[in-house]
């Protein structure tokens, strides 16, 4: 298949944070994912994302258009990836852009509002008015959130309110409001936060992304066979899975 190529506006510094060349649908050798389809389900969608990345944010997004597209049957996995693991000090998204790729800040807002466009355009809320910081905390919630089946929702949520300019998912009380509205118990968002619960998953996670060569995101692996790199069309994820169920192992 060919390369499903991001639209040339987003060729920009963001663009470095992710996979956007080379072939859309590429074949793992051997087969990654140990993943099995829970359920009714017959294929198994893993995406490799952080929270900060607007290129996660339209991913998945559309992602999740196309799978409803296919019309049941996929399970849809988000794994962790870190863009800016340790980073010290929340930082404002413009000066971040500015400092990260020897720009201007005036240069960095005029990229990411290119990439305001692109996520407008799939109605989706966008503000350049927001912070960048070590998504640590945020995985090992989601880790916890996917243990009650709300993993994909809860980081849903926090992706609009994050790049619609409505919330900090780096905040720890945001953490456990927005998880207990995805129907995670806060008290256990709490103690999770309070010590070092579910930091070994997050970093084994990691370490399968770096097995697989994962060096930006979104990473989409479908049925642990095929991948499909950078934030694609739906046409382009709706190929993929259609590809994808026809090579499943009977």
């Amino acid at each position: 298949m060919r390369a499903g190529i991001p639209p040339r506006s987003a060729r920009l510094p963001w663009a470095k944070e992710k996979s956007s060349e080379g072939v859309a649908l590429s074949s793992l050798r051997p087969q990654t994912s140990s993943s099995s389809p829970a359920g009714s389900a017959d294929l198994v969608v893993e995406l490799w994302l952080d929270i900060g990345c607007p290129w996660c944010y339209l991913g998945l997004h559309r992602l999740e258009r196309a799978i409803e597209a296919a019309g049941g049957g996929v399970e849809l996995i988000l794994r962790s990836f870190e863009l800016n693991p340790g980073m010290p000090a929340a930082v404002p998204v413009p000066e971040y852009l500015a400092e990260k790729f020897a720009g201007t800040v005036e240069r960095a807002l005029a990229a990411d509002g290119e990439v305001a466009k692109l996520a407008r355009a799939d109605g989706l809320p966008y503000t350049s008015d927001r912070t960048i910081a070590d998504s640590f905390d945020v995985h090992r919630v989601l880790h916890l959130a996917r243990t009650h089946g709300a993993g994909t929702g809860m980081f849903r949520e926090l992706q609009r309110g994050y790049f619609g300019g409505e919330l900090d998912p780096f905040d720890p009380e945001t953490l456990v409001r927005v998880a207990a509205g995805a129907g995670v118990p806060a008290a256990e968002t709490r103690s999770v936060l309070a010590g070092d619960g579910y930091a070994g998953s997050v970093r084994e996670e990691l370490a399968t992304a770096r097995a697989l060569g994962i060096t930006g995101v979104p990473f989409t692996v479908l049925g642990g066979v095929y991948a499909v790199s950078g934030a694609q069309s739906v046409a382009v994820y709706t190929e993929a899975i259609r590809t994808a169920r026809a090579h499943q192992p009977a």
